[in-house]
């Protein structure tokens, strides 16, 4: 390949083309291609139509999320708790529990100090929980990590 440098010009390769140029310069539109090409930055590149370029139409879409249906908050409270096991890696905790009414946003944490305690802190919650509030709990939602089985 031989190129030649040119002041206030971009290098240019004789064998250059449109679409060797769209692909060095990032993918750049056709419409900033013809910009450099009356500016004389692209000499060699004029009349440049480009066809359809698959890396361009994916860099140029953007990420919606999806959401089936919106993040509905429960009406009373009790009706649905998350809860998790989370592990501290510090010598005087082994890791906690804790369970958030998603009703009110309210937070209950245990402190285990192993990982057979689980179900006897989540006895320990509902009972407490379902005598302060006079309710009963309907439903609990966990990561599926393993803390209640077995």
């Amino acid at each position: 390949m031989h190129a030649r440098v040119c002041k206030s010009e971009a290098n240019v390769a004789a064998d250059s083309s449109g679409e060797l140029w769209h692909k060095r310069l990032g993918h750049m539109s056709e419409k900033g291609m013809h910009l450099l090409a009356d500016q004389k930055l692209l000499p060699e590149v004029k009349g440049v139509h480009l066809g359809k370029c698959v890396d361009y139409l994916v860099g140029k879409q953007k990420r919606v999320a999806f959401h089936s249906r919106p993040p509905k908050r429960r009406e009373v409270a009790l009706e649905l708790v998350h809860t998790d096991v989370c592990y501290v890696d510090a010598p005087s905790h082994r890791g906690g529990q804790y369970f958030i009414d998603n009703y009110s946003r309210k937070l209950w944490a245990f402190v285990l100090k192993s990982k057979d305690q689980v179900l006897s802190f989540f006895k320990e919650f509902q009972a407490r929980a379902e005598r302060d509030s006079g309710r009963k709990l309907k439903a609990v939602r966990t990561d599926n990590g393993g803390e209640y089985r077995g």
